[in-house]
């Protein structure tokens, strides 16, 4: 498990996503057109990994120089094709209640997807994922977009430097 794309890559925006109103749209329907955005893969109901993937994000965002939905956006998607729109919901507005700044309604997106739309965008990622014993396997990572799709930079783990990430998003705007 884990994460080998390379920086570069140009994923497929039209690759479909279910949001909050439970429509299938392309992911770049769900994109502000012109701004950088970072993309998550998560299981919204993980009992382990995810949420320090989610308390690092806070910490990020609470630290960050950017403003979230003005200057860049989150865009966080299951890869448990089990999980339903009202889990991605309810993951958005708890993570949304620990920020400590201001942000645009915008900033935040969370999805979830047919198994095809995941295994797709997984694979553009090569962010590998597997079911053993009942349970997700798989690694922690951010991946920071230009508006494009094209990707800048990608960061593993669960700790995000504002300064690092905020350097990523900033280069991003042009691509």
């Amino acid at each position: 498990m884990g994460v080998f794309t390379r920086p570069g890559v140009t994923i497929d925006l039209s690759v479909p996503f279910v949001g909050a109103d439970g429509a299938a749209k392309p992911l770049r329907s769900f994109l502000t057109p012109g701004t950088p955005f970072i993309l998550i893969p998560t299981f919204y109901h993980c009992p382990r990994l995810c949420g320090l993937t989610f308390a690092g994000l806070e910490e990020f965002v609470n630290g960050s120089a950017l403003r979230l939905g003005s200057e860049y956006q989150i865009i966080a998607y299951s890869f448990n094709p089990e999980e339903q729109h009202g889990d991605s919901e309810e993951r958005r507005a708890r993570f949304e209640s620990r920020l400590k700044v201001p942000y645009a309604a915008a900033g935040t997106v969370f999805l979830t997807g047919s198994k095809e739309s995941i295994e797709a965008l997984n694979s553009q990622l090569d962010f590998r994922v597997r079911m053993a014993d009942k349970e997700f396997e798989h690694s922690s990572a951010l991946f920071i977009f230009g508006p494009s799709g094209k990707l800048v930079r990608y960061f593993a783990g669960v700790e995000f430097p504002p300064e690092r990430v905020d350097a990523a998003l900033r280069s991003g705007r042009g691509l």
